[in-house]
């Protein structure tokens, strides 16, 4: 249920968003300046992916289309699939879908992407982009996903490589106490057998002296 809310909540932020942007400054075109030299407000339509690959090709928005479904199709499958207790994961692919659902919609009805958020950091290529809400959606659900794995699910790697090493030192420390244990019973039995061997010591004393004894009263006799 919870999941199924995020999962409309963005998708209806991104159409909104889309739509309220284009029909104020698309045409005539506009630049909206929100952080100078850093963020603005510019509608692009890319007919391609990522960074405007594909855009261009002829089969690029069927391709993409059919991309998308089978992704959505096998997101949703694992999402069904996977444990409830693992929440975390479980929203980084609702978060994921949601953001590819708001692109899959704008291929369908308009053929395109609608981008609006214009990104500069210098010269830096790759931080140089035109992005919109659902492409940060995937982009936040990505990085969600990569925390659940490695970090804050049960069975991430991380966790399960710790949780590994505690057993191993657990193992040592069990084997450690064993090994004490073991020299102590060792030194006890140790020590019992030298109280045995006084003990036949001073059972061998007694017989040989009474032995002088039966010896000494025959020989007065």
């Amino acid at each position: 249920m919870v999941l199924g809310i995020v999962f409309l909540a963005i998708l209806l932020l991104d159409q909104v968003s889309k739509a309220v942007v284009f029909a104020l400054i698309e045409s005539p075109p506009q630049t909206v300046t929100i952080i100078p030299g850093f963020l603005e407000f510019r509608c692009v339509r890319n007919t391609g992916a990522s960074y405007g690959l594909l855009a261009g090709w002829d089969f690029a928005q069927p391709f993409l289309i059919i991309v998308t479904c089978v992704a959505l199709i096998v997101m949703l499958i694992v999402l069904v699939k996977l444990q409830k207790h693992k929440r975390f994961l479980r929203g980084s692919l609702a978060v994921i879908m949601a953001g590819a659902a708001g692109n899959l919609v704008d291929r369908i009805v308009q053929s395109s992407v609608r981008d609006f958020i214009d990104v500069s950091v210098g010269d830096i290529g790759f931080l140089n982009f035109n992005c919109n809400v659902a492409d940060i959606a995937v982009t936040v659900g990505a990085v969600m996903l990569i925390l659940a794995l490695l970090f804050v699910d049960r069975d991430s790697l991380v966790r399960s490589l710790m949780h590994k090493k505690k057993e191993k030192e657990e193992v040592l420390a069990a084997a450690a106490e064993l090994d004490t244990a073991a020299a102590e019973t060792d030194n006890d039995l140790g020590a019992v057998q030298g109280d045995t061997g006084i003990q036949k010591s001073d059972i061998a004393a007694a017989d040989a002296a009474a032995g002088e004894k039966e010896n000494g009263s025959g020989n007065g006799g």
